[in-house]
């Protein structure tokens, strides 16, 4: 009896001790490099001592060697991703996982995904936006990962975490974020007198009022550009792309596109009332002529090559076009940052809406695959070099890196300054993305004075909410 209790005993401090083991290697570390020497460095260290994982017999994973694919939008170099997996390559060497990166346009995006369903080739991983990724949820076709995201849940900014969750459970774990606002060109604002609204520090937000907007800003970017090619403000409606610019102006009266899961377009005044504004806008030479067919790639070329005073963007367009300016590409101007003028009930406030970009498992059938990219995401939790690099890439999702680097990146503090005023474009509701293909003919109808902006919206609000009670009734998510 004695023999059998000191066997139990022992036993017990063996699994007391795997058990404070295993705690230890969750536990991340608080410092951080900046995304301007990550790229250099993840590549130079990349060969010197990585996070140790555990063995594979101990935490369940596959033997090797397994190769398993990463698909990615995102507006990441390659080479800060590739220097990524060279990290997690070195670290697993020994278990020979390899990841292969598939890097593409997100114009790409919807074909890529549609024929690999088709002939059952989805990637292990995906990287990309979360209102990209939401459907996917849906259908089944990526996986929860709640256990994995809860082990980072206090580091990440609530707003974020909760945005990827469906029916309480994780999909993704968000790695970067960008608001989606304006650009401006400031040399042409001094040039028409409008001073006054060009903040003192060149990284702040701009944020206007829409009566300023629309009665001082708009009117004299029109008289100095005029009997020119030029135009003051970019809008369009030719597709999809984009189309998050033309939602934030519907939204300027403070109208609500989405309401209890459903679309709320057609129904809310305010949001009609919008639509017809920015017709009059159009009306009044304050934007392109050809709005009806231009396309949302087409406004960026523009206000680069200072064609268009004020366009759409986002923080990867900001110093996409600072990188432009300063290789000599394009020539020089001033761009500046503002966030979308608005009211609501008569009060002036600014918006901006929140892209989430962030990491999925997806449910591609092979389990080996599988287990390897859960294993990356732990990996990738705990090697905070590696994270900071992609985080960098836009304003941080985790709060200890956006602090860890705020000295490097000031413009997340103007950022940070925005968070209370942003605004969730897709209502999270299941179909977006197919919800969109709807929204453009609305407008376009409009535009070209075939349907008020009332018949057209109503249109759209029914043909969207088909779209919406069609994915909940399939939704493998909503309905296990």
């Amino acid at each position: 009896m004695r023999k059998v209790v000191s066997v139990i005993l022992a036993m017990s401090m063996v699994l007391s001790l795997c058990a404070c083991g295993r705690k230890e290697e969750k536990t991340a570390a608080s410092e951080t490099a900046a995304e301007t020497k990550t790229e250099a460095v993840v590549q130079e260290k990349t060969s010197e001592a990585t996070t140790e994982p555990v063995s594979e017999a101990e935490a369940g994973l596959p033997e090797g060697p397994v190769e398993i694919q990463m698909w990615t939008d995102f507006n990441v170099s390659e080479e800060v991703l590739q220097g990524v997996i060279d990290r997690f390559e070195a670290a697993y060497k020994d278990q020979g996982y390899t990841i292969v990166l598939d890097k593409f346009a997100g114009s790409d995006r919807a074909t890529k995904l549609s024929l690999a369903k088709e002939s059952r080739t989805l990637p292990a991983l995906f990287l990309s936006a979360w209102f990209t990724s939401a459907d996917e949820v849906h259908q089944g076709n990526i996986l929860d990962i709640d256990d994995i995201a809860q082990t980072a849940k206090s580091d990440i900014y609530p707003s974020t975490y909760d945005a990827t969750c469906i029916n309480g459970k994780s999909y993704m774990i968000g790695l970067y974020q960008s608001y989606f606002g304006l650009l401006y060109n400031a040399d042409y604002f001094k040039a028409a007198g409008l001073e006054e609204f060009i903040p003192a520090n060149e990284l702040e937000i701009a944020a206007w009022s829409l009566s300023d907007f629309q009665e001082k800003i708009l009117p004299a970017l029109a008289e100095q550009f005029r009997g020119t090619e030029k135009y003051p403000l970019g809008l369009f409606a030719a597709s999809v792309q984009a189309d998050t610019h033309m939602m934030n102006w519907l939204s300027m009266y403070g109208g609500q596109m989405w309401k209890d899961g459903r679309s709320n377009s057609g129904s809310d005044e305010k949001v009609i009332k919008a639509l017809d504004t920015m017709k009059a806008w159009t009306d009044a030479g304050y934007t392109n002529t050809d709005v009806a067919t231009k396309d949302g790639t087409e406004v960026m070329p523009d206000f680069q090559n200072q064609l268009c005073a004020i366009s759409h963007g986002q923080y990867t367009n900001y110093v996409a076009t600072k990188g432009k300016i300063d290789s000599g590409e394009i020539e020089k101007f001033d761009v500046r940052l503002a966030s979308v003028p608005a009211e609501d009930n008569g009060s002036d406030r600014n918006i901006m809406a929140s892209y989430i970009y962030g990491a999925c498992v997806m449910n591609n059938g092979k389990e080996d695959e599988i287990a390897v990219a859960k294993e990356f995401l732990r990996w990738l939790l705990q090697d905070k070099e590696s994270l900071t690099a992609i985080n960098t890439a836009g304003t941080p999702c985790f709060k200890s890196i956006a602090k860890s680097v705020e000295a490097e990146y000031p413009i997340y503090a103007s950022y940070e300054k925005m968070s209370g005023n942003l605004w969730d474009f897709t209502g999270n509701v299941p179909g977006f993305v197919e919800t969109r293909k709807d929204l453009f003919p609305a407008i376009q109808s409009v535009y070209s004075g075939e349907k008020t902006a009332a018949d057209a919206l109503t249109e759209y609000s029914e043909k969207a909410n088909k779209v919406i009670d069609e994915y909940t009734q399939n939704s493998l998510v909503l309905n296990p």
